[in-house]
């Protein structure tokens, strides 16, 4: 089976956990240590072939992607792993996965799901699709719904129509609706959550996005060319108009299916939804970290550093990290996404970053930061080293902890071992290696009259990265 992972999207109504550069599909928010994202690869595994998974994600989640993708010792071909430069929606994304698949492979079965969903037990899941599969075989779009148990406001619906040999035909998607509909979906019986996930053969898809979305579908096939391998995808997205593959075709075709899935399923679209997930103790409350509660009932609380003492909460949220405090009522849980638009309005970095973040060579993290003073903790992976640079507002002192440095500065070359430190004048041209077969870790102190990561020349770089933060 062909499966292609849906790997995009930024996760914002789990703010502050999920943030721009690390989304909720990277996070642990299951039963395992494990991302959502590995997690994902793990449940197909049954079902790939080699040479045909596809990952569709961001540009801006490379270097998350192919980490994660180490740490399960999957290996894909590299042109298996497409990065958007921007997010169109599902639709674009998938098109671009479908110009990467040879043609003597348009009928075998495609698996199209997302990479960020929780789904329990997995020989279900995995019973379902067979399923579908026979419905893909036949000439069917298959979508697939969750029986709801729970009149739910923050998912779309479908409604199965016509019974076939296996499951339904389609007979109309609906958006959100608000409680009071809902309430009348779950009544009536005949509606199930839609759960983003599609099973066909390219052949079909590709018919309908030619059908029903031509001028999008010659994007990705000028003049009806099969599969595009050297796309410029730059400028095939500045072409492109963002859109679903729910608006693009399956609401227009007339070849749709749905089969109901009868198991645990879940989107993680707010912390509402991880609140229904996680166990309880007896008064309701999820919690998590270091977290004292008295008399308080049906919160979902949060810790990862600090203690967290609640009294007489009732319907609360609340989800701490280093950097950040989230609080808000239960009900409200799908307007976070309105706190990080504004955050992003006043260019916050709480929304794009933690105070940990991973690099091409390594990871850094702010342990201290007021006006005129940051202190970061920097680790080295063994053969790489960061760009050569240079800080037009800043001076920096560096200490090393851990390992052995090769420091570059100006006409110098220095070797560094542990407990020994060396200053980076501001203005001065400056590197940092590790040649060493351990991680090498510094602590650094950056003094200046501005600190922002965007105060940066990169003169050379291993990583054909230019100024950007």
């Amino acid at each position: 089976m062909i499966v292609i992972l849906i790997a995009g999207g930024s996760g914002s109504r789990l703010w502050p956990m999920s943030r721009t550069l690390s989304p909720k599909q990277f996070l642990s928010l299951g039963d395992t240590e494990e991302s959502l994202f590995q997690e994902t690869f793990r449940r197909m595994e049954p079902l790939m072939e080699p040479g045909l998974t596809y990952i569709v994600g961001s540009k801006n989640h490379d270097l998350e992607i192919h980490q994660q993708l180490e740490q399960i010792q999957l290996t894909l071909p590299e042109k298996n792993i497409l990065l958007e430069p921007k997010g169109m929606n599902t639709a674009p994304a998938i098109l671009w996965a479908l110009s990467q698949i040879k043609e003597e492979d348009y009928d075998k079965p495609v698996l199209i799901a997302p990479a960020d969903h929780l789904i329990q037990p997995e020989e279900a899941f995995l019973a379902y699709l067979r399923q579908g599969e026979k419905l893909a075989n036949q000439g069917w779009l298959v979508t697939f719904g969750v029986k709801p148990d729970r009149p739910e406001t923050g998912y779309g619906y479908i409604k199965a129509g016509e019974a076939l040999e296996i499951g339904n035909k389609v007979a109309a998607f609906h958006e959100k609706p608000d409680l009071v509909q809902a309430v009348a979906y779950l009544k009536e019986g005949s509606y199930s959550w839609n759960a983003g996930i599609f099973l066909s053969t390219p052949r079909v898809l590709l018919e309908e996005f030619q059908s029903y979305c031509g001028e999008l579908y010659q994007c990705f096939f000028p003049q009806g060319k099969g599969p595009n391998y050297n796309l410029d995808i730059a400028q095939c997205y500045n072409q492109v108009q963002a859109n679903s593959i729910d608006y693009a075709i399956l609401e227009k075709s007339q070849r749709v299916a749905t089969v109901t899935f009868d198991l645990q399923w879940s989107d993680l679209g707010s912390w509402e939804s991880i609140y229904q997930i996680r166990p309880k103790d007896p008064q309701g409350n999820v919690s998590q970290g270091n977290v004292i509660l008295r008399d308080s009932e049906n919160c979902l609380i949060l810790g990862q550093k600090r203690l967290i003492a609640g009294l007489g909460l009732k319907n609360m949220i609340i989800v701490e990290t280093d950097d950040a405090l989230l609080v808000c009522d239960m009900s409200r849980a799908q307007e976070v996404k309105q706190l990080v638009d504004q955050l992003k309005q006043d260019n916050r970095v709480e929304f794009r970053h933690h105070t940990k973040v991973l690099r091409p060579w390594g990871t850094y993290q702010i342990l201290f930061e007021q006006p005129g003073i940051k202190i970061k903790s920097i680790r080295v992976t063994p053969g790489k080293r960061l760009s050569l640079q240079r800080h037009f507002n800043r001076a920096e002192h560096w200490i090393v902890t851990q390992g052995a440095a090769v420091v570059t500065r100006n006409q110098e070359t220095l070797f560094l071992a542990e407990n020994e430190s060396v200053f980076i004048p501001q203005t001065a041209v400056h590197r940092l290696e590790n040649r060493g077969k351990l991680p090498l870790e510094i602590i650094e102190v950056q003094q200046g009259k501005y600190l922002g990561e965007d105060d940066i020349e990169r003169l050379q770089d291993d990583f054909n990265r230019s100024n950007e933060v």
